[in-house]
């Protein structure tokens, strides 16, 4: 039976809750997807055509030909697939699970245990794409997207992925106890600067605790939410040297910081 949702449970023995994306939002991902590499294919083909005109007379493969198709063009169309898979791996790397047409739909790809991707099973689960797609228009992946529990297509269970709704943070409850803000943004934005120059000394498991802490606070009641922000935060401390929040440090406004502080080291990668 297929699921709307689905619940991973940290090393911590904290539950998370993640919406699965199911076939329209996946859609939507994939059309614009599909649409920045038929651009992007497009103006390929557009220069190689120019090239093969404007300088084919000096390359030895302009006049060879295979089956009647130039060789030059044989190539590029063995390629394009090649390239699309290419695509799909360098943004899942960068963005962390997303590729364009994901961060405009608000999906992310992730293990079944809930931590960010690596290399191979972004490799994985794009490579077969060229499974997902037979016989024509993706037939098989939409099939087993509707019948699989968690919305997986064939790349997703190879890999052990699964692909879900971002969750935009949500404000606790009126009761639970607001995070202490600086009266002088100033002081807030210095810290950031701070901080980013750090970030690289961080680790991604340290890096995706801190974002999956921001992503999902809102589900924690206070307690719990207080004594997580604390075991993330403490052994961060040591990384950054000489970083100072105050004499009294929140833990969660100081995870606020370094998630800011990662984001706009990413933006300027």
């Amino acid at each position: 039976m297929q699921q709307d949702h689905v619940t991973i449970e940290t090393p911590e023995h904290i539950q998370f809750t993640y919406e699965l994306a199911g076939l329209g939002s996946r859609f939507l991902s994939l059309f614009v997807d599909s649409l920045i590499q038929i651009i992007a294919f497009g103006i390929l083909a557009a220069l190689l055509a120019y090239l093969e005109t404007a300088i084919g007379s000096l390359t030895a493969l302009s006049g060879r030909q295979v089956a009647g198709v130039p060789i030059l063009w044989l190539i590029f169309l063995i390629s394009t697939p090649l390239l699309s898979i290419g695509y799909f791996i360098f943004f899942e790397m960068m963005w962390a699970g997303q590729s364009p047409g994901k961060r405009m739909a608000g999906l992310r790809a992730i293990r079944v245990s809930g931590q960010q991707i690596g290399f191979t099973e972004s490799a994985i689960r794009n490579i077969l794409r060229l499974v997902d797609v037979l016989p024509a228009l993706y037939a098989a992946g939409i099939l087993f997207v509707f019948f699989t529990a968690r919305c997986q297509r064939i790349g997703d269970l190879a890999a052990g992925t699964i692909v879900v709704k971002e969750r935009l943070w949500e404000p606790p409850e009126a009761e639970e106890e607001p995070v202490a803000q600086f009266a002088d943004m100033g002081r807030e934005e210095q810290l950031v600067r701070q901080a980013r120059g750090y970030i690289a000394a961080l680790s991604r498991d340290e890096i995706e605790a801190v974002h999956r802490f921001i992503q999902r606070r809102g589900e924690l009641s206070a307690e719990l939410r207080t004594r997580l922000a604390s075991d993330i935060a403490a052994p961060l401390y040591q990384k950054l040297p000489g970083f100072r929040l105050g004499e009294r440090p929140n833990p969660e406004l100081f995870l606020e910081i370094v998630h800011q502080a990662y984001l706009e080291h990413q933006a300027r990668m």
